[in-house]
């Protein structure tokens, strides 16, 4: 399989603040590669790293040490047009999603931002793009005309998969983005992903601490543990179990912490 997006010896240090406060490592010798049309899901206990990857891998912020690489390209070499490209082709989904869109524009007006900076869509194109994308997250397109705050926050959650979605990216980052969500909610925007990435190839980084949904979404699982991968398995699928025992006492914390949906999975 092609490599899409991958991370070579990645570290990231964070400064420390106040009097004699010590500089703090969040990330170090981070190795990781994500395929054309593959899912993997990053797991780990709040505060092992996950987040700060996730924005390392998109270029939100540089790193210290290592280096990140698109289609072989690295990030830090990107011309303007490169960029361009690269922000149309890998797009994020955050966790919170009131603070990712601006509360007085319309839906349809959240959804045609990407679409005029990093397409060349006409005005017409847009509107049916918008229209599409809007269903395919299970939203109305007369949803366009609607401002945030008419919406539950469930919806405004599928706003945000769609603004991610308008530009046809050829990868998504899910940073918690479900996990603001009831159970049923969460498997249907899986589900509805699971479709998309079948159809058109869509490969996806899923970000949780919730072992039940990396083993139903993903190909693979991969567990940070204070800023290092310390196991990795791939998973069954169908939302099967990892076919590669997970060993490490932070992998095996994340398992059990997962209560079983049905008496044959706890069996």
């Amino acid at each position: 399989m092609t490599v899409l997006l991958a991370a070579d010896k990645l570290g990231k240090t964070y400064p420390g603040a106040g009097w004699r406060k010590a500089a703090r490592p969040v990330l170090a010798g981070i190795d990781l590669a994500l395929a054309e049309g593959e899912c993997v899901a990053l797991t780990g206990r709040s505060g092992s790293g996950k987040s700060t990857l996730a924005r390392l891998l998109l270029g939100l912020e540089a790193a210290d040490a290592g280096i990140v690489r698109f289609r072989g390209t690295p990030l830090v070499t990107l011309d303007r047009s490169g960029r361009r490209a690269f922000r149309a082709a890998v797009q994020m989904v955050l966790q919170d999603p009131l603070s990712a869109v601006n509360p007085r524009h319309t839906v349809g007006r959240i959804l045609a931002e990407p679409l005029r900076h990093l397409t060349d869509l006409s005005g017409p194109e847009r509107e049916v793009r918008i229209a599409e994308i809007l269903r395919m997250v299970g939203l109305d397109p007369a949803d366009a005309g609607r401002l945030p705050g008419q919406l539950s926050g469930g919806q405004v959650q599928r706003v945000g998969l769609a603004r991610a979605l308008a530009t046809r990216p050829s990868l998504v980052v899910l940073d918690e983005a479900v996990s603001n969500l009831d159970a049923p909610r969460q498997v249907d925007i899986l589900d509805r992903l699971s479709d998309l990435r079948r159809r058109h190839g869509t490969a996806f980084l899923l970000v949780t601490h919730d072992m039940r949904l990396a083993r139903r979404f993903a190909d693979r699982v991969v567990v940070l543990s204070e800023g290092r991968i310390v196991d990795a398995a791939p998973c069954r699928p169908g939302g099967g179990r990892p076919a590669l025992a997970l060993s490490h006492p932070a992998a095996r914390a994340l398992l059990d912490a997962v209560l079983p949906a049905t008496p044959q999975e706890a069996g």
